[in-house]
């Protein structure tokens, strides 16, 4: 292994874990705004706001389930306890609790389905390409789960085709694929720019110029 492989190796296993670490700060903090909010609406929307009952419920205990996760994962990297395939099992966890949010919300027509883009973005902070792949396919299946939950469970296949305005437009569904596809792109890009700069890639470029006035 060459002395640039080497440094990459080194920096990326230390950033890694730091990577996780404030991911989930990041993590702990979001659910603490976003709970805040769900909860504003549900004291200010009254008896009969669709905020209370069984949705008050059914999202209180997805937030627990997704904190209690984020505690666990807190206590394990303040004692650096960090392995290889916690990574994957955090993402997997969060485009988890993501569908479960967006099921109870509606479905794929919820503006909580945009959740699935800082989770695959966050996945370049843990300097690993495979886990970028990982996040974006991981990103994009959570979505077709969506799709498929609320044409063949929340709607009815049947009813879904014959009426158009519970359909969701083929090009609406193609930009969100798509835009999680690129997102998983830039994230890629961002971990092959951090191990150039780790490995210190011989690369020149023309100098600047400076213009007469």
């Amino acid at each position: 292994m060459s002395d640039s492989e080497m440094n990459w190796e080194d920096a990326s296993r230390i950033e890694a874990w730091a990577g996780e670490l404030r991911v989930n700060l990041v993590r702990m903090i979001a659910l603490v705004i976003f709970y805040a909010r769900h909860l504003i609406e549900y004291w200010m929307g009254g008896a009969s706001s669709p905020y209370r009952g069984i949705y008050h419920v059914r999202v209180t205990w997805v937030v627990i389930a997704w904190a209690v996760m984020a505690i666990i994962m807190h206590l394990r990297l303040s004692r650096r306890h960090y392995h290889d395939w916690t990574k994957y099992l955090a993402v997997g966890w969060d485009c988890a609790m993501v569908v479960a949010l967006c099921a109870i919300a509606g479905g794929p027509r919820t503006s909580l389905v945009l959740l699935l883009f800082p989770i695959v973005a966050s996945a370049a902070l843990r300097l690993s390409l495979k886990l970028v792949y990982f996040a974006t396919a991981c990103g994009m299946a959570a979505y077709l789960i969506l799709l498929g939950m609320y044409v063949w469970y929340v709607i009815g296949r049947q009813k879904y085709y014959a009426t158009p305005e519970l359909r969701i437009p083929r090009r609406d569904e193609a930009i969100v694929l798509l835009t999680l596809l690129v997102t998983g792109l830039f994230a890629g890009q961002t971990v092959r720019q951090m191990k150039r700069l780790a490995q210190r890639a011989n690369v020149t470029i023309a100098p600047a110029t400076s213009e007469a006035v």
